[in-house]
């Protein structure tokens, strides 16, 4: 326990010492969704579930069929939901996040 107590107190200080440009840098490198708004197709990007839904086990999307139609579609591993979605005829997903 002391050992993990030691490296959170390391890391604690390691991220205080950083300066405002670096840390921007991080969040841009790191934290930033440059995944296209509006409809994406699945070939593109792949949804993924939302932290927030862990204790449900998946995040609902909007997706988009062959045919146009629009429907919800549960995600929890975005690379097995990719071969699911296929088998489904699912084609494109809605990123309405900022």
């Amino acid at each position: 326990m002391k050992k993990e107590s030691s490296m959170v107190t390391a890391l604690r200080e390691h991220l205080e010492s950083l300066t405002e440009k670096q840390k921007q840098e991080i969040r841009d490198k790191y934290f930033t969704d440059n995944r296209p708004k509006g409809w994406v197709s699945i070939e593109e990007h792949l949804p993924t579930m939302y932290a927030i839904d862990i204790v449900k086990g998946y995040t609902l999307f909007k997706v988009k069929d062959i045919n146009g139609n629009e429907f919800e579609s549960a995600v929890s591993d975005h690379n097995i939901w990719y071969y699911h979605a296929k088998e489904e005829g699912i084609t494109h997903w809605y990123n309405e996040e900022n």
